[in-house]
């Protein structure tokens, strides 16, 4: 028998809860077709909305990779679970009068050796705070106030992410 324990790491998630004032299928179309995604993430996306499917968003322009996901549940209308890595990212809908009550979550995912961790957070966050705008303009908000306000998030996101787990590596300014 061997008597080496297993090794145990702790993950996080980050969680949203919003409201569209766009009705449930609205939203779903933005998080579920490819040009949709495309606009508010600001990044290349494809999709094959069927379990098994891929849901795929190109981040190669800044060097971060790609968003790489299989998905794994589907609720046409009311929600999207898919994988990505060794996490998953769900999108759940519901209807809020003539707009959407949303949950978004981020489950899983491993604190990577970066000064940046934080950033996922605040990314997400920073995407979604446009997700409303690009349905009414069909269109991102300006590259730079998007990058400023994901900047600004930064800070705060650091500290909840320190207070789950312990960092390794400094904050980068």
């Amino acid at each position: 028998m061997n008597e080496e324990l297993g090794e145990i790491k702790a993950s996080y998630g980050v969680w949203f809860r919003r409201r569209s004032k766009f009705p449930p299928s609205r939203v779903w179309r933005a998080i579920s077709n490819a040009d949709e995604v495309s606009r508010w993430m600001t990044y290349p996306a494809r999709i094959d909305l069927r379990p098994g499917g891929e849901y795929f968003v190109d981040f190669s322009r800044t060097d971060e990779g790609a968003l790489d996901g299989i998905i794994s549940h589907l609720e046409p209308g009311r929600r999207l679970l898919f994988v990505w890595g060794t996490s998953t990212v769900e999108w759940v809908l519901e209807p809020d009068g003539t707009g959407t009550k949303y949950l978004f979550a981020h489950h899983g995912q491993y604190p990577r050796p970066i000064a940046d961790e934080e950033g996922l957070a605040a990314g997400w966050h920073s995407w979604l705070d446009d997700l409303d705008y690009v349905i009414e303009h069909g269109t991102a908000s300006p590259d730079a106030q998007r990058h400023d306000r994901w900047l600004a998030l930064k800070p705060s996101y650091r500290s909840s992410i320190e207070s789950v787990i312990s960092l390794d590596v400094p904050a980068r300014s």
